[in-house]
């Protein structure tokens, strides 16, 4: 269990075509009401972008979530995916 904390993650994603595939890492709580931080690489088809989606629930609540087209190729080498979180912000 973390207070705060940075957890890092070199990931690297299967090239080709993906559609259907969830690749996922996420942290959360051990509570009724969860909080939790995701990062999820969504599946993609051949030639499209990948998408990276991150949620962020607190108190159960998910009111946080972004989409990303990553500009670059995950499945050419790995690549360091991170989350950052302080008592002000979470990165």
């Amino acid at each position: 269990m973390f207070l705060f904390g940075q957890i890092d993650m070199p990931i690297k994603l299967v090239p080709g075509h993906s559609a259907g595939t969830v690749l996922a890492f996420y942290l959360t709580s051990d509570q009724p009401n969860r909080d939790e931080i995701d990062f999820q690489f969504l599946g993609n088809v051949s030639g499209q972008p990948y998408i990276l989606q991150t949620s962020l629930y607190a108190d159960d609540f998910d009111n946080r979530e972004e989409i990303i087209y990553l500009w670059f190729d995950p499945t050419k080498d790995f690549h360091t995916y991170s989350i950052l979180w302080n008592l002000h912000q979470i990165v």
